[in-house]
């Protein structure tokens, strides 16, 4: 399916703003993966291109994952990424705590 010029020009727009920020805080570096009430630390590996943010989520103790969004629902802050509808995040803090806790009672 071709995209419209007014979509091609909204994802730029959006690249522009947000990737020399996703590749330089986020790439290569460990962060917590959270989707749900599943969340552990690993490295996030970040590729993008014009449609937006593939990233490899590598851990120790999990299977890698592939996470992706495209640019218009990527959400990035100093300390955390993650894509809007998808249900997946990626911060530099556990984000609850009180989850690892909770495992390691078990």
């Amino acid at each position: 399916m071709e995209r419209s010029e007014d979509e091609k020009e909204l994802l730029k727009g959006k690249r522009a703003n947000l990737e020399s920020h996703i590749l330089s805080t986020f790439d290569g570096k460990e962060m917590w993966y959270q989707e749900k009430r599943l969340q552990f630390k690993g490295i996030a590996n970040i590729t993008t291109d014009e449609w937006g943010v593939s990233i490899r989520f590598e851990c120790e103790n999990q299977k890698t994952r592939s996470l992706s969004g495209r640019w218009d629902v990527i959400i990035a802050y100093a300390d955390h990424i993650g894509a809007q509808y998808c249900g997946w995040s990626l911060d530099f803090q556990c984000p609850y705590p009180e989850w690892e806790l909770d495992e390691n009672k078990e």
